[in-house]
């Protein structure tokens, strides 16, 4: 494995713990009921992971439809779309009505799916032995990018569905 290649397993591989702690923080504030601090700590989440979402699914997701089928990659797709959604819903919050019931565990529910997704996308990084180096190589570009490019999920969410 190149140097480049191994960075994008660890780059992944880091953006993946950014996911999983901004969804603990997510999941801790639901079951406190800080209304002010989730909707703080969702709109952070939704600074930090854009740039990886839009990597996923402009660029890796479409490198993977050779070793994946059809049926997973779209509900790659949908998943994130549910994540952009529950953060634009959490950021509406008023911070001074508390949580219902109903909608909290709504909240739980959809945490848990981006939390199992974010489990899921882990086991990609087997998938990503199956690209050759070059790939690897132009993949690790690419998320370069769209670091630095750092669309917010939500912004990103919204002009992919134009």
């Amino acid at each position: 494995m190149t140097k480049i290649n191994n960075g994008l397993f660890n780059a992944f591989r880091e953006d993946h713990a950014v996911l999983g702690r901004g969804l603990h923080e997510l999941r801790s504030l639901v079951m406190s009921g800080d209304v002010a601090g989730l909707k703080t700590a969702a709109q952070n989440l939704d600074k930090a992971a854009g740039g990886h979402i839009a990597f996923e699914e402009e660029d890796f997701y479409p490198a993977l439809k050779a070793f994946l089928s059809a049926d997973e990659v779209a509900g790659m797709y949908d998943e994130h779309s549910h994540g952009a959604a529950t953060l634009a819903a959490i950021t509406e919050l008023d911070p001074d009505i508390p949580l219902q019931a109903s909608q909290r565990q709504h909240l739980l529910d959809r945490i848990d799916e981006m939390e199992q997704h974010v489990s899921e996308c882990g086991e990609l990084f087997g998938a990503m032995g199956g690209l050759d180096d070059a790939a690897k190589d132009n993949l690790m570009e690419r998320l370069q990018y769209w670091r630095k490019l750092a669309p917010t999920w939500n912004g990103f969410a919204a002009s992919r569905s134009r």
